[in-house]
């Protein structure tokens, strides 16, 4: 091997990209590269001058910071020194704005060897992601905030379209008229599938969406589901079978709401696109590894239409469909499929597609469920006799699946009846309508209702006369449901702690937890649906009296106002007046 000499390793170490410099003991220089001269131009410059290494550095520090105290220098030469001393590394501000990290090492006879490295790309690209990641934090909050603006805006007029549908359901419209009436509700509901497809996609996105598992029955469950679906199948003559596998758990820990959104989307999907034939449910589950897991997995087939092997995979993007003419066709966003399968996935499974053009397809549904440990039955208490409960025509069921609800889907509706009679409710929100709708609720049971605009109204209704509980919207002018409930629960005033329930149009993932957290009792989110109202108003009411939190002092008796006539002229009127104002 051919000797290097003193000279080619000196050109070779100035072709280095990092700066090398070589020291004794005492930090006398004795090489230093052009990069690493290129980085501290003055600091080797004063050291070819035989200047103190401390020194040196003091003048490199000025000279990239004339503008610092001279407290600060002095910080920054110190930590130089102590780094170097130390063999440790160092990041550092070069000549021209650059970033450099420092390292040095000391050799066996003692000398010091310093290495600089140009960090400056590396840095700036640092900086620019930062950057991106803020522009893209602050896209996804504004689309967040966009969402959830939309959501309260189309839910708010939603409320009265659909409020107004479900009184009228009760007055007994025949023919045409009743005709008419369904096709309100069966549009205004298709309106709220629409946004919720586009809110649950946006919080599936923004990793917001949170599943929440109950213990159920899977067979009741899909039972119900089958049943809600009949009259859709046998409208086109089609048949809709439920077979469930015996070996299924009798019970089992899912979310509910999201496995029926998802077994609906397939269900609906195969009833629209099936002309002749028929549907079928096929359910089964299977132990997995996992102690006390299943794999459930259910088959929706059908003897539709069919679809080929180039659309399977493009029919689970979001917005799409089999061809562009569906949508003009059958409509839909395009959406239900796409968030299906991202729900599936969450839950530790899939949805999968087998299909022949012209002769049906079946969708697989796959996902996890724990099997719940078995518990000892408490002994069943005596039966106690019961007030009668006045029927109450049962309203279409408003399906939002925002996960405010989700907890109280899976359970049946109570219909409320003496429970309710002569109850006195205040009902706070700025929208006429709103007000309205919620007293075309309640009137009918005896509930004695009375209005107020704004929580400064409220506050002063409060003082004046007894209320049993408070429907209280959370965005008016004056004073906002927020400011309300706070003065509401600080008054120190004998209605202090009076149920009070957030009718509100904020109905977006998070929105129920933080009402409770202001003091609320209960959340009903807009389009109100009338059995989740009763629902959430009897649960309230029946917790508060088991607190004894609560008990509304009595009031002189007054005559029970009349139900309001939503098609009479003072309604129409004061809404064509209030939106004359506000136009």
């Amino acid at each position: 091997m051919t000797e290097l000499t003193s000279q080619q390793f000196l050109d070779a170490a100035d072709k280095l990209q990092n700066g090398l410099a070589i020291y004794k003991a005492d930090f006398t220089l004795l090489y230093a590269n052009a990069t690493a001269r290129d980085h501290f131009p003055v600091m080797y410059e004063n050291l070819d001058k035989g200047m103190k290494l401390d020194d040196a550095i003091r003048a490199e520090i000025v000279s990239i910071y004339p503008d610092m105290e001279t407290d600060g220098q002095e910080q920054m030469v110190e930590a130089c020194l102590q780094a170097i001393r130390a063999s440790s590394s160092l990041d550092m501000a070069a000549s021209g704005g650059r970033s450099v990290k420092a390292y040095h090492s000391s050799t066996a006879a003692g000398d010091v060897i310093g290495i600089s490295v140009d960090l400056t790309e590396l840095r700036q690209r640092e900086r620019d992601l930062k950057k991106a990641s803020a522009a893209a934090e602050a896209a996804s909050q504004a689309k967040s905030e966009f969402l959830a603006s939309m959501s309260h805006e189309i839910r708010t007029p939603l409320n009265g379209i659909l409020g107004m549908a479900q009184a009228l359901q009760t007055r007994g419209l025949q023919g045409d008229e009743r005709e008419m009436l369904d096709t309100i509700l069966e549009s205004s509901k298709s309106l709220m599938t629409i946004l919720n497809d586009i809110l649950d996609l946006s919080k599936i996105e923004a990793g917001k969406l949170e599943l929440s598992p109950v213990r159920v029955d899977l067979r009741h469950r899909l039972s119900r589901l089958q049943k809600f679906f009949a009259p859709s199948a046998d409208d086109k003559n089609l048949y809709l079978k439920l077979v469930v596998d015996p070996r299924v758990p009798a019970e089992l820990v899912f979310d509910t709401v999201r496995v029926r959104q998802c077994v609906s989307n397939l269900i609906s999907n195969a009833i629209k696109f099936t002309a002749s034939g028929g549907i079928i449910v096929a359910v089964k589950s299977a132990p997995l590894a996992k102690a006390d897991q299943h794999l459930v997995t259910v088959h929706v087939s059908d003897t539709g239409i069919g679809i080929s092997d180039s659309q399977k995979e493009e029919l689970f993007s979001n917005f799409a469909q089999a061809d562009a003419s569906t949508t003009r066709r059958y409509g839909g966003t395009g959406l239900g499929l796409s968030i299906a399968r991202r729900l599936a996935r969450m839950m530790g499974g899939d949805i999968s597609l087998t299909s022949k053009p012209g002769q049906g397809s079946i969708f697989t549904f796959t996902f996890r469920a724990d099997v719940p440990k078995v518990e000892a039955k408490p002994k069943p208490a005596p039966s106690e006799d019961k007030p009668s409960v006045a029927e109450v025509p049962a309203a279409p069921e408003i399906t939002s699946q925002t996960d405010s609800q989700r907890a109280r889907a899976a359970a049946p509706h109570p219909k409320p009846g003496a429970d309710l009679k002569g109850k006195r409710v205040l009902v706070v929100d700025d929208n006429a309508v709103n007000r309205r709708v919620a007293r075309l609720f309640l009137e009918p049971l005896g509930v004695r209702a009375t209005e107020a605009a704004n929580g400064l109204e409220a506050l002063e209704m409060l003082k004046g006369e007894p209320f049993d509980f408070v429907l209280l919207d959370m965005h008016m002018p004056v004073m906002d449901g927020r400011e309300t409930i706070k003065r509401i629960r600080s008054s120190g005033d004998l209605w202090d702690m009076i149920p009070t329930i957030a009718l509100t149009a904020d109905a977006m993932s998070g929105d129920r937890e933080r009402c409770l957290e202001l003091g609320m009792d209960g959340y009903v989110p807009k389009p109100v649906d009338q059995r989740e109202l009763f629902s959430e108003i009897l649960a309230v009411l029946a917790r508060a009296a088991e607190e004894g939190r609560y008990s509304p002092p009595p009031s002189t008796e007054r005559e029970t106002p009349k139900p309001v006539d939503p098609t009479s002229e003072v309604l129409f009127g004061d809404t064509l007046g209030s939106l004359e104002r506000t136009g």
